[in-house]
């Protein structure tokens, strides 16, 4: 999908890390030391933690009496090998949990509430489930609109600080015949991600949409935070600004036209920042410029922006290590390590006391006045059982209005769509 995300080509690796810890407490009954397994999806710094800067030796003069056992797989079949071995009861002794995926887990981890590293963890309260903490996040990121200063400063351009100066730009990009405003990639369905999933949340009254979703017979109707949040997307996407055809490409091609200066914009996280500095001829490095999506009509308004935790540390119920694994997620986030892994991943840090050094995302959220952090909660019981019901997919509406879809009447449908599931489910 993204370099940053590679594939190593491999289902699933492990690295033994010995670590240390003078207690003999922690060692077997046979007085060896015992072993914990840690499951991490590829992407998520594993390389930095195997490789790079083994973790091993950094916890080794804490911990001498626990191996831990670092186990990464593809992203693409993490899921579903975490799935199966929940229904089989062998999840790892620590393993991580997308944000989407949280509330599957809910019953089959242990609560995390009263470990240090929750109270270090900035993350924990927003994202409990039924008032306990299921996973400790590694990390926080945003998302961003990239664009190139260059093409900006030709036509005069400013970073906007409102929807319609948004709007602005990219009209004004449009007489610009020899690249597109924004390129989009829609033709991969996730892509679409930063419009249909995000803008919801992003309009006054979004905050935990997708529980407020659940509680509501007829969410799309007119006025409400998901009817404005479409009718924004809709605003952008009938300026045509990812070009003629914006469902004939995918992400590679997106990347490519941005890389190449075909394209003046791209919303992504900030694992594209990375994935972008690989890419890029050096010349073109400093040319590259970030501003978060401004969805306020105007300056007055709080400049809501999205943030996500993500790569959630549980620990389930079936470990047998489960004391030894809570000492480890004590030490991670309290540690010097923790420090280096986060300068290293460009990413927010979960705890306060820990900063990014020389970070340029830091730089963007420093100069943005009268903002206001919205998390990225993801939906619990009512949610899930109306969008199993529904076949709700965000990304699903984003791509149609992308394709030319009538806004007004893809609401009345979804509309419609959701009441029915609702009155026979929850309302009923």
């Amino acid at each position: 999908m993204k370099k940053y995300w590679k594939m190593l080509g491999v289902i699933a690796s492990s690295l033994t890390l010995f670590v240390a810890c003078g207690k003999d407490e922690n060692k077997g009954s046979d007085n060896k030391p015992k072993e914990i397994t840690l499951s991490i999806w590829e992407g998520t710094g594993e390389d930095y933690m195997m490789d790079i800067n083994s973790l091993s030796e950094a916890y080794n003069k804490v911990n001498p009496n626990v191996v831990l056992k670092i186990e990464k797989i593809p992203g693409t079949d993490y899921d579903t090998a975490m799935k199966i071995r929940n229904t089989a009861q062998k999840l790892p002794d620590i393993f991580a949990v997308r944000n989407k995926h949280m509330y599957t887990y809910r019953d089959s981890v242990i609560d995390l509430s009263d470990l240090q590293a929750s109270k270090l963890n900035i993350f924990a309260e927003a994202y409990k489930i039924n008032d306990k903490v299921i996973g400790l996040p590694m990390y926080g990121f945003n998302e961003f609109v990239y664009y190139r200063k260059s093409i900006f400063k030709e036509l005069g351009l400013k970073e906007p600080t409102t929807w319609g100066e948004f709007l602005n730009v990219v009209k004004v990009l449009k007489t610009k015949n020899d690249c597109i405003p924004l390129a989009i990639g829609a033709k991969d369905l996730w892509v679409t991600y930063p419009y249909g999933q995000f803008t919801s949340y992003l309009v006054n009254g979004g905050d935990d949409i997708l529980n407020k979703m659940g509680e509501i017979k007829n969410p799309f109707q007119e006025g409400s935070p998901v009817y404005n949040g479409y009718k924004k997307v809709n605003e952008l996407f009938s300026l045509k600004p990812a070009g003629d055809n914006p469902l004939g490409y995918g992400w590679s091609q997106a990347t490519n036209m941005f890389l190449s200066k075909k394209a003046a914009m791209l919303a992504a996280g900030q694992w594209y920042y990375k994935s972008y500095m690989e890419e890029a001829p050096e010349a073109d490095k400093s040319d590259l410029g970030m501003f978060l999506m401004p969805i306020r009509d105007n300056k007055d308004e709080k400049f809501r922006y999205f943030v996500t935790g993500e790569v959630f540390l549980a620990i389930p119920t079936t470990s047998k290590n489960q004391q030894e694994a809570k000492e480890f997620l004590n030490w991670f986030f309290a540690s010097d390590y923790y420090q280096d892994y986060i300068n290293y991943m460009q990413v927010l840090p979960a705890t306060e006391n820990v900063k990014i050094e020389n970070s340029p995302f830091g730089e963007v959220l420093e100069k943005t006045e009268n903002k206001e952090a919205v998390y990225q909660i993801p939906g619990y019981e009512k949610f899930t059982k109306l969008k199993n019901k529904t076949h709700y997919e965000e990304n699903q509406l984003s791509q149609d209005l992308l394709g030319g879809a009538d806004f007004q009447e893809l609401m009345n449908e979804w509309g419609n769509k959701w009441e029915e599931a609702w009155n026979n489910s929850i309302g009923g």
